[in-house]
C-alpha cells in the first residue's frame, strides 16, 4: 500500500477513498496496529495489483469488448437490446466484437457507454 501511495503520490485520504477503509482504520493498518477481514485484504490486494500493473497489458478497446462480451453473457442480453441501451446501431455493435474496423467515434461510444452500462449493472 506504501509503495502504491508514493509511486501515484496518493494521500491518506485517497488511499482511504481507494481502498473503502475508515482513515482510522487505513492508519491502523499502515502502522501495523490494526488488522483486517481476509476479504478487505484480498479487495485491496486486487486493487493494488490493478493500479500497479493492471493497465498495461491490454488496450482499452480490448478491455470494453470484454466488459461488454460479459453483459452479453451474463445477462444474456441480446446484441439488439446491448446496442438499444448503448445507443449505437446493432451492426457497429457486431463490427465492435469482431474487431473490424470502424468509425472512432463509433467505437468511442460503444467504449464508453459499455463501460457505464457495466458499472450501472454491477453498482
Amino acid at each position: 500500500m506504501q509503495a502504491v501511495a508514493e509511486k501515484f503520490s496518493f494521500n491518506h485520504q485517497q488511499l482511504a477513498k481507494i481502498f473503502d477503509l475508515p482513515m482510522t482504520e487505513l492508519d491502523g493498518l499502515l502502522n501495523n496496529k490494526t488488522s483486517i477481514t481476509t476479504e478487505q485484504l484480498d479487495k485491496i490486494e486486487r486493487k493494488i495489483a490493478m493500479l500497479c500493473a493492471g493497465f498495461e497489458g491490454i488496450d482499452a478497446r480490448e478491455r470494453a469488448a470484454l466488459l461488454l462480451n460479459n453483459l452479453i453473457k451474463d445477462y444474456m442480453f441480446s446484441t439488439a437490446s446491448v446496442a438499444k441501451m448503448i445507443h449505437v446501431e446493432e451492426k457497429d455493435l457486431i463490427d465492435f466484437r469482431q474487431a473490424l474496423l470502424m468509425d472512432k467515434n463509433v467505437e468511442l461510444k460503444i467504449c464508453v457507454n459499455s463501460i457505464m452500462l457495466h458499472f450501472v449493472l454491477h453498482d
